[in-house]
């Protein structure tokens, strides 16, 4: 941030960290010492939020973003917004990186490279457009963000909520872009026989996130061979999730269906777009 900073292309910023733990990780007296070393060392103020309760990713965006609104309003209108998970780390450059892309005619939002495991997501070498942007660091504006209307913190929970967001900025026109000059540390690593190490919370939102996503974006065909593949597994939390997508329909409770034309949502074997590999 401090080098994007001396470049000119960001002028101020600030921080806005959500929790969602069942009791607050950070007292307030650790609090106010964080605000005021930000302060005298970064010179940015950083607002933390207990929300004394498990949003979820997309809601928790969604409800520090509404105190973000209030401030970007008083202070003058649009600004940036990079959205992180909280276990990333950036390079001095990645900011500078970040803006200098979405700066760029007609570009919606833009993904930064995820080391020490890149994800596997296709892009195109040239211009870097890619099918969707991963919100473990990403970066948009806020007026793109009220212009979609936010995250679809109804229908996701965690997972998917970022290939929502991102399909419903291209709905818009806009183009989806990867960086990998823009680069962070996601505290991210695999078993030791190369399997990834997906705990319970993923392997089942994840699973539920791949039902809602299918559907919303008009591939009902897809909804249902994974609906038929989950309900005759043995793993819990995939019958788990069928039994929750089925919940949904029969309580009129399922997202109202888009993109019908296939022409936004992009969807393949590998997932939500081409894989590299």
């Amino acid at each position: 941030m401090a080098y994007a900073k001396r470049a000119g292309v960001i002028s101020d910023a600030e921080f806005a960290y959500g929790d969602c733990s069942p009791v607050a990780l950070l007292s307030q007296e650790i609090v106010d010492l964080w605000v005021e070393e930000a302060r005298a060392v970064a010179h940015v103020p950083i607002h933390y939020t207990f929300f004394n309760e498990n949003k979820g990713s997309a809601a928790g965006h969604n409800a520090l973003m509404a105190a973000v609104k209030e401030r970007t309003q008083a202070a003058g209108g649009n600004g940036f917004l990079v959205i992180m998970n909280p276990d990333v780390k950036m390079t001095g450059e990645t900011i500078y990186a970040l803006v200098l892309t979405k700066n760029r005619a007609n570009v919606g939002f833009v993904e930064a490279r995820q080391l020490p495991i890149e994800h596997p997501k296709h892009y195109d070498e040239g211009s870097g457009k890619t099918a969707w942007c991963s919100t473990a660091t990403a970066i948009t504006t806020t007026d793109i963000f009220w212009e979609v209307g936010g995250f679809d913190a109804e229908t996701f929970f965690l997972y998917c909520d970022d290939v929502d967001f991102s399909w419903l900025i291209r709905e818009k026109g806009y183009e989806l872009i990867f960086q990998p000059a823009a680069v962070v540390y996601h505290d991210k690593r695999l078993n030791q026989d190369g399997s990834w190490p997906a705990g319970q919370a993923e392997r089942y939102y994840s699973a539920e996130a791949a039902l809602l996503v299918t559907y919303k974006w008009s591939r009902s065909d897809l909804t249902e061979d994974y609906l038929q593949y989950f309900k005759g597994s043995s793993d819990e939390h995939l019958m788990r999730a069928a039994e929750a997508f089925e919940a949904r329909r029969n309580t009129g409770k399922l997202p109202v269906q888009r993109d019908s034309a296939h022409k936004v949502g992009v969807f393949s074997k590998a997932g939500y777009g081409p894989n590299r590999f």
